[in-house]
Parts: structure tokens; sequence; C-alpha cells
């Protein structure tokens, strides 16, 4: 797949250091033998009578009573806008939260209707998916999200193909680089671009790795991809953070982490819009020239 880079950010940024929030939405079968999604615990003994851990359920419950408000808070504080990446069926049970983010200046961007991997539905399935989230976000938010990631980033051969033609103008599956670049797909460009090489996940089962360990994870990528940026070759890097894991332990380090990032001269903190428009224009004189 061809793919047109960029060796510069606006304004002689070295580096964009670009957070990214999946508020989810999962299968009912959440906490069940059969459920596909990542929990911290164990799976229930197959001869449970009553097959539901309902602590899994409400362990990601915590996301709207909790979490999200703890991350705009964090944001705030730091004064950085985030991409926001979120299922259509979340849009609809939480349109308050939903409307509140917005309010914020975060950019709305989508994964799928629910959080259940493309690669479950045939085509027609995950065409009707993408439909049914460009709609939610139309009927409540007033706009099209136009950025886009898998859940799980277990996309199909056809996700390109139906994003492009839904609208959409960049998608964060690709993990192959640590910038930016243009793609064909169907006729349209397409912003692709890595998604993040580290998240609240690595914090999922705490006896594997502590958030003090992630924020050394952190300092050490912002360092050697700054300075790649300083020697010519500008990057990027997200943070995944996920609502139902955002508790104040796991967020205070990350605080800390923008601070430090901050502290840096010729560092960007854009949405992923941005870094789409950013690319799309350079594409575009390219293509002129």
């Amino acid at each position: 797949m061809a793919q047109a880079s960029f060796n510069q950010w606006p304004d002689g940024n070295v580096l964009a250091v670009c957070p990214i929030v999946a508020w989810e939405t999962w299968p009912d079968d959440l906490g069940t033998r059969e459920s596909l999604q990542n929990t911290s615990r164990a799976l229930l003994p197959p001869n449970a009578v009553y097959k539901r851990d309902m602590w899994v359920v409400h362990e990601h419950e915590y996301a709207e009573e909790e979490g999200i408000w703890r991350l705009l808070e964090l944001f705030d504080r730091v004064g950085i806008k985030a991409t926001f990446v979120i299922n259509g069926k979340t849009v609809e049970k939480f349109p308050e939260i939903a409307l509140e983010v917005q309010r914020r200046g975060h950019e709305m961007a989508s994964e799928n209707y629910i959080h259940e991997y493309p690669v479950m539905f045939d085509e027609a399935g995950e065409r009707e998916s993408i439909r049914q989230t460009v709609a939610a976000f139309e009927r409540i938010l007033k706009q099209r999200p136009l950025g886009y990631i898998s859940p799980g980033h277990r996309c199909t051969d056809k996700t390109l193909k139906l994003i492009a033609e839904a609208g959409y103008i960049w998608d964060a599956d690709f993990q192959d680089r640590d910038t930016a670049s243009v793609i064909e797909i169907a006729g349209r460009p397409v912003v692709a671009m890595t998604y993040a090489h580290i998240s609240d996940y690595m914090t999922y089962q705490i006896i594997s790795r502590t958030p003090r360990q992630v924020f050394a994870l952190l300092k050490d990528e912002f360092d050697v991809l700054y300075a790649e940026g300083v020697a010519g070759r500008p990057k990027m890097m997200g943070y995944a953070f996920h609502p139902f894991l955002s508790h104040g332990f796991r967020t205070k380090p990350l605080e800390e982490f923008f601070r430090y990032a901050q502290s840096f001269p010729k560092v960007w903190f854009p949405t992923r819009i941005e870094i789409a428009r950013w690319c799309l224009k350079q594409h575009e004189t390219q293509r002129k020239a």
C-alpha cells in the first residue's frame, strides 16, 4: 500500500504528543466465558450456575461514574485537547456525557457501533456498524466522526474502504511507523497514523506492570522520539486511555508525564484531526507541485 509520509510538523515542531481516549460500550456477553473482551480476572468456572461475572460488568461501568470525569479534569489542568474514539452505542447511552466532552473542545472520533471486533462481521455487517455510528453522532452530536479505530485494532481487509466511503479522513489502526502518512483508498486520501505503543491496558493486571513503570516507558519513548525529531525526523506518539481504567493511581503519573513533555520546546499537542488536516494539506501541496 503506497503511503506518502511527511518530514515536518507545523511551526517547526519536532514531536506531536496526542493522547487518545477509547470510550467504549461492550457486547452483552461481557463477563461470560464467551466474551472476547479483555478482563482483569480469570474466566468463570465452566460449571458455574450463573454465567456472568458481575465484577467485570461493574468494573467497566467505572468509565461513566468516575473515569471520564477524572480525564476531563486532567486534560483541563494540563491544557491539552484529546481525541476521544467512541462507539456509536456509547453516544446513544450517554448523550449528556458525550455532549460535555464535545463542549470541552475534545475531538469526537469513533470506533464502530459497539466494541465488537470487525473480524467477527461480514462486509455487510461491518458497513452497518459504521453506518449506525455515523447516524448516532449526527443525531446527538450534530457532527460526523472523521477519525476511526477498529475495536482491538482487529480490522478487516474491507475496513479502510468502508470508512473512506463513510467520510472518515483518518484511521489509527497502524503500528508500522511513528508518524502519519496519506494513503489512497477508493480514490480518496485517508491519513494513516499510529494509535499508541503504550496504554493503560499495560497496568490492567497490576502484578505485571505498575503505572509508575508505565511513566518510565513513556519518558523513554518521548526522549527517543524527541531526539529523532530534533535530528530532522519529526515523530508522533500517543498514549491510550480507557475511562474504565482511569483510576487516580493510573492517571497521576500521566499528568506528570504531560508536564514533563510540556517542558520541552517544539512539542505539539494536537488532536488527531489536526494531524490529519495538516497531512492532507501537505499531500495536496505535493500533488499539485
